[in-house]
């Protein structure tokens, strides 16, 4: 009986171990295949929209960004002085627009008489500044948005408050979130009021799940995180070697917070700090590569997206590489 069995075994098992010896080189070559479909697909955010093409934060580069089949498009918000979410990078509208002054000192209405586009050529003559809800607009149902709030406070006795928590437990709790809004509250930062409006503009347009909420600002990003958890929420940052805690703060926070995602500049990314991040559960979006051999190495390196202001090559690129 026992012979039979051997027998059996022998008859079933055999020829499966000989194919795989005999067929070494296809054996590897399937092993090859299989790593590859496993590898993580990267995402292409378009700075400002396609910039490289158009003028930054205008919906001519929103436009562009999705007819060029980006994942998704960036921008950066202002509150106006009369409270509207206006889409501008610079505090100023001085390097962008024909016009000078604040952007928080200027009404809906000034901004809208600006010139936007001429800057970038005589084809986009008298394009506009967009308000958030226009730029939503555009979007739902066709492209991602990715809606970096600028920092338009100084929070630095928040951010100190802040870290002494984040050195006393490893993430913050229920209760200390509450405890830090009413300091948040008491404090008047006006990015309280900004990120607040960023948030009813994507819920007013039911795209929760179309918008990432990024910002170089903790302050922003708890804000964000506290009272919108339905919407992924991710802190940018950066290295500054004559300023090391500066790195580690901003991993810190981004811990202690529990953000969805850490998105350093490419400068300050190394493949062990990936991975810390992706071990951590966190996405990692990485800026600004324009550069195709930079697009290249990070793609390979296993970023989960790239912010770039050519979306259209940094597509062929991971095209190239079976990324997409």
């Amino acid at each position: 009986m026992q012979c039979f069995r051997l027998n059996f075994y022998c008859a079933l098992v055999l020829p499966f171990i000989t194919v795989l010896v005999s067929g070494g080189c296809i054996h590897m070559q399937d092993e090859s295949k299989m790593e590859q479909d496993q590898r993580p697909q990267v995402e292409v955010i378009a700075h400002r929209g396609a910039s490289a093409y158009a003028p930054e934060n205008t919906l001519a580069a929103f436009e562009l960004a999705a007819e060029q089949n980006a994942d998704w498009f960036e921008l950066d918000c202002y509150l106006s002085q009369d409270g509207i979410v206006v889409v501008l990078h610079d505090a100023t509208v001085d390097r962008t627009t024909n016009g000078s002054g604040a952007v928080q000192e200027m009404t809906l209405a000034e901004l809208k008489t600006l010139d936007a586009g001429s800057w970038k050529g005589e084809a986009f003559a008298g394009e506009p500044i967009p308000t958030l809800y226009e730029s939503l607009e555009l979007a739902k149902g066709r492209i991602g948005v990715y809606v970096e709030i600028k920092n338009s406070a100084n929070d630095a006795a928040l951010i100190a408050q802040l870290l002494e928590m984040a050195a006393e437990t490893s993430e913050m709790t229920r209760v200390q979130a509450d405890h830090f809004m009413q300091a948040v509250e008491a404090s008047g930062t006006r990015n309280l009021a900004l990120t607040r409006a960023v948030i009813e503009e994507i819920r007013s347009l039911g795209m929760e799940k179309e918008a990432v909420i990024q910002s170089f600002s903790s302050i922003i990003c708890f804000i964000a995180k506290h009272e919108a958890p339905e919407i992924v929420v991710e802190l940018l940052g950066s290295e500054d070697k004559e300023n090391p805690q500066q790195w580690l703060n901003y991993v810190r926070l981004g811990e202690f917070l529990a953000l969805d995602g850490i998105n350093p500049n490419f400068g300050s990314l190394t493949p062990e700090r990936l991975e810390r991040f992706h071990d951590a559960g966190r996405r990692v979006a990485v800026w600004t590569l324009n550069n195709p051999e930079d697009m290249k190495t990070w793609a390979l390196m296993g970023v989960d997206a790239i912010i770039t202001d050519y979306p259209d090559v940094c597509l062929d690129i991971l095209e190239e590489l079976n990324l997409r």
